[in-house]
């Protein structure tokens, strides 16, 4: 609980600042790309009618470094065109000077981008034909992927640090929440190791009387006592495996291969008669040879809690499924009881401690199987979840690692 909740804590800082670092990196990249376009643009409007005028600087690390452009003027008929003026661009390659002059001349709008050849024009019209100017945009590509590419650097260095300052952030933020549970922990795990030697002697003690001669009246508070004794005794047991769950030993004890189809099939034969006895039918559907790594006997107590779970809440006379399979890499258990569909609020809840859905089913039981069938399901690497139909099917499912 306490990793998973350092977890949260970290990706919620990160995707936070990661979001507003995001953000700056592209605000910076969109404002760079339109001050590299309005500063082309500049160069343009210039130029277009000024032979003369030198084309825009700016200086980068001391060095000056001018954007090439040329100019020309095409005659009305568009048989010739003819260079105005030019700096700093090679006009050698006579076919694609035509190309673009041809291809600004087919466009619709005034001004845009050639990107075959790697130009911004602007085109405007005279009474002796029309007149173009040509500025060429690699410089301000290059510079504008530097820009992204340095961002992306930063960026990444800037997430590194972050990761590593939310990781100590974490420990620090949850350090008093883990304190408090690691209390809570001991606390439940003395408070149920005390409470197990004083049960043993109450319920010694009854089975002793009950082999007396009693009167009828003293029977029967012998009988009370020993069912409330042994109901404390299995809310004491299910209190220390908690515990056990709950401390840094997350790992089953026993990790071996497991045929979690002979365990389903075993536990279907057990549970059989006594949905029988309750007036319910228990149908099974298992998949052969499916093998997990694991505990046996937790995963035994997993299908045991799933399926006592089943038979008392399904409906009188309902039915009740069990079935395995394999689903790519992951072995699928699920443990389904017809009855009364759990509303969207119970789903969510119903794996809570102590927690039980409704009055139907708070008659029964502590509220704690299905936290301690979660808690075994997360100690081999799976996960337990329920889901309902509106056809009154409750089912619970168990997805688990193939070995």
């Amino acid at each position: 609980m306490i990793k998973r909740l350092r977890r949260k804590f970290i990706l919620i800082i990160m995707l936070l600042v990661g979001a507003m670092l995001a953000a700056a990196c592209l605000g910076f990249l969109v404002t760079m790309k339109g001050s590299l376009e309005q500063a082309s643009v500049s160069v343009l409007e210039r130029v277009i009618w000024e032979d003369e005028t030198p084309a825009w600087s700016v200086e980068e690390n001391d060095v000056t470094v001018s954007l090439p452009y040329f100019t020309v003027t095409v005659i009305p008929n568009g048989s010739a065109a003819i260079i105005t003026s030019s700096q700093f661009y090679s006009l050698d390659d006579s076919e694609s000077l035509l190309g673009a002059i041809n291809a600004a001349l087919e466009q619709e709008d005034s001004m845009g981008l050639l990107e075959d050849y790697g130009l911004r024009y602007l085109r405007e019209a005279t009474q002796y034909g029309w007149r173009l100017a040509f500025v060429d945009i690699s410089y301000e590509q290059s510079m504008l992927g530097q820009a992204a590419v340095n961002t992306l650097l930063v960026g990444l260095a800037a997430l590194t640090v972050l990761f590593v300052i939310s990781v100590f952030l974490a420990r620090w933020a949850v350090r008093p929440v883990e304190r408090s549970w690691a209390q809570q922990r001991q606390f439940v795990a003395d408070a149920s190791h005390e409470l197990k030697t004083p049960l043993t002697v109450i319920l010694s003690n009854t089975d002793l009387l009950e082999e007396e001669e009693l009167s009828d009246q003293a029977r029967h508070w012998t009988e009370n006592i020993h069912t409330g004794g042994a109901q404390m005794r299995e809310l004491v047991e299910q209190l220390l495996l908690l515990a056990r769950s709950d401390s840094d030993q997350g790992q089953p004890v026993n990790v071996q291969p497991v045929d979690l189809s002979d365990l389903a099939e075993t536990a279907a034969l057990m549970f059989e008669p006594v949905a029988f006895e309750a007036g319910k039918l228990l149908a099974q559907e298992i998949q052969g040879e499916i093998i997990v790594e694991g505990d046996p006997s937790r995963l035994k107590r997993l299908l045991d809690i799933l399926l006592d779970n089943a038979v008392k809440y399904a409906a009188p006379g309902g039915q009740i499924r069990l079935s395995l399979r394999s689903e790519g890499r992951r072995a699928l258990l699920t443990v389904s009881d017809q009855g009364t569909p759990l509303e969207k609020e119970e789903l969510e809840r119903i794996f809570q401690r102590f927690y039980r859905a409704d009055e139907a089913r708070s008659t029964q039981g502590f509220g704690l199987g299905l936290s301690i069938a979660q808690s075994i399901a997360q100690e081999h690497h799976g996960r337990l979840w329920a889901e309902s139909d509106p056809e009154g099917w409750n089912h619970f499912y168990c997805s688990l690692p193939l070995a």
